[in-house]
This record gives structure tokens, C-alpha cells and sequence, in this order.
């Protein structure tokens, strides 16, 4: 089932997007950008649960978008992957190769400097697949000595994390901070670095800059060793494991793990036998929101989605 919506916070209209499973929920709540009332939602999401053979099997994704095609990006992804899943033989990386191979090749977008992060998650009976590229994130809330607590499951992929500099300087790429001219010294203008790490790179005379070492798109710094393949984790399943959460950086930049695993557990503490993993789902991002909008008047685009376990 998918449902839009709209509510308030703030006195501030929100445009949510909802879907549900059987055993999750989730929720997408469109951003803010200033001077742009009509901006799209450029975060995406797969929510498919169904049995092959006698194996119940699941899929939950996140895809964040970035760049003017981002949403384009993102939505190509949605349509696509459990499709590629099924034609390389269940095989995450080969997934994802694939998609980008797709997605170099598509006449129906640039994605030359447009692309999406990609957090998948792929449950076959007790075994969980992650598969991660870039900065959105997937993480268990599980029980340890009876508290429940964060278990990540991905390791996000910034220009600025040795293995992944490395990769992209061999490559070629260039990789730094923003430089703000502060003032002049003796020795010319004094630069102050600012904002993350990003690679750099040319198109048309223009300087751009990626924050992240691996994405589907993003076709020119491809070429400079930012990646498709993603970094797989496995984990088996057992009674511990009470629900998993999957989210764009809109949810991880303003609310860490624990807090996340946090809210998602007062859901569950209100009904322990019959939580709504879309109700957990709207309280998480709906936080995320209300913390952005305390912040800034650019508020990120926000996804959520939770799955029940037990």
C-alpha cells in the first residue's frame, strides 16, 4: 500500500509519502530548499515482501538522490533493482554494477553529475544481506542484557575515510575541502577549509564537488575511482534482533543511531505485541524533521523505514 499525505508542523505544511508490508512501514517526508517552493523529493525506497519457495523473502532499500536528476536517478533505481536481483542470481554486487552499467547507458537522463546513495537490505529466512553505497544508513535494534540498542550494519563511504581516499586518488580523483578566502597574508590569500570532504572535479568550465566515495551515477567521477560496487555485511538473524531501520542521511544528520533505535522502541513500548512499523516509521522521520527545522531553513529530504522482526 502506498498512500501521500500532507500534515503540519509548525504550522508548516509537510508532504509525506507512506508505504506498508506486512512487517514494515515507511515514511518520506519531501525537503525544503529556499527559493525553491516546487522541490521534488529526491529520496526513494523499496518495501517487497514475498516467499520463493519455502523461504520467506524481503528487500528494503533507501536511495537518496543528489544532483538536478537526482529524483530521476533514485526512481530508475526503485523500478529496477529487485528486477536486476532476480537476473544475477540474488548477488548484491552484481546488482548494483548492473544498475550502474543501466544507468551510464540510459538516453532518458544525464546522470553525469546526478546520482543516489543506495542502502538495500535483502532478508532470506534468518540470513540478512546489507549492501551499502554512500552515506545512507541501515542498522538493527537489538537486545543486549535486555536494554535495546544500535547494531549498524553499514560503514558510510566519505572521500575523507582512508581506504576510499586512497582508492580515488589512485584513480586520479582530487579530494579536499572547500577553501574560504578569509583574508591576505604575506604570502597571498589566507584560506580557511570548509564543509566535508568532497572529490572535485571539472564539467564545462565548472568546479564541482561530490561528499561521497560511492554512488550509483555520478558518471564522471566514476572515472576518478568513486564506485558502484557496494560493501556487503551479512548477519544472521536470531531472537535479539527486534526490528531493523534503514534511512537517508535526512534522518542520520541530525539523529544518531542510538536515538533512532530509541524512538523506534517507544512505538513498540506503547503496543509490544501489535506496533505499527509505519507508525515507528513516521515518528522517526517526523523527529528528524522537527530537529532540522530547529536548525536551518534547508531541511533535507527524510526517509525512514522500519521493519519488524519479531
Amino acid at each position: 500500500m502506498n498512500m501521500n499525505a500532507s500534515g503540519t508542523l509548525g504550522g508548516r505544511e509537510l508532504q509525506k509519502t507512506f508505504e506498508s508490508t506486512p512487517n514494515a512501514g515507511v515514511c518520506s517526508i519531501t525537503g525544503l530548499k529556499p527559493g525553491n517552493p516546487n522541490w521534488i523529493n529526491q529520496d526513494n525506497f523499496i518495501a517487497q515482501e514475498g516467499r520463493v519457495g519455502n523461504t520467506d523473502e524481503a528487500m528494503f532499500c533507501v536511495l537518496d538522490g543528489h544532483g538536478q536528476q537526482g529524483h530521476l536517478v533514485s526512481t530508475q533505481c526503485r523500478e529496477r533493482l529487485p528486477q536486476l536481483y532476480r537476473e544475477t542470481g540474488n548477488d548484491l554486487s552484481r546488482t548494483c554494477l548492473a544498475m550502474q552499467a543501466e544507468l551510464e547507458k540510459s538516453t532518458a537522463m544525464d546522470v553525469k553529475c546526478s546520482g543516489a546513495t543506495c542502502v538495500i537490505c535483502v532478508v532470506e529466512g534468518r540470513r540478512l544481506t546489507v549492501g551499502n553505497l554512500g552515506d545512507s544508513k541501515a542498522v538493527l535494534g537489538r537486545r543486549v542484557n535486555g536494554v535495546t540498542l544500535p547494531h549498524p550494519l553499514t560503514n558510510d563511504h566519505k572521500p575523507d575515510r582512508p581506504d576510499e581516499r586512497q582508492r580515488i586518488l589512485q584513480a586520479g580523483g582530487k579530494v579536499g575541502c572547500r577553501q574560504l578566502v578569509v583574508g591576505n597574508g604575506p604570502n597571498g590569500p589566507v584560506r580557511l577549509p570548509m564543509g566535508p570532504m568532497r572529490i572535485w572535479y571539472q564539467v564545462r568550465g565548472e568546479t564541482m564537488g561530490l561528499a561521497m566515495s560511492r554512488s550509483l551515477g555520478d558518471g564522471i567521477v566514476h572515472a576518478l575511482g568513486v564506485s558502484a560496487d557496494p560493501e556487503l555485511t551479512e548477519h544472521l538473524l536470531d531472537g535479539e534482533d527486534l526490528f531493523l531501520l534503514l534511512g537517508s542521511d535526512g534522518i542520520w544528520d541530525v539523529t544518531d543511531l542510538n536515538q533512532a533505535v530509541q524512538i523506534v522502541q517507544g512505538v513498540v513500548n506503547k503496543n509490544p505485541h501489535g506496533w505499527d512499523p509505519r507508525e515507528a516509521a513516521e515518528e522517526l522521520a517526523v523527529s528528524a524533521r522537527r530537529r532540522w527545522e530547529s536548525m536551518s531553513q534547508m531541511v533535507d529530504d527524510i526517509t525512514a523505514i522500519v521493519v519488524k522482526l519479531q
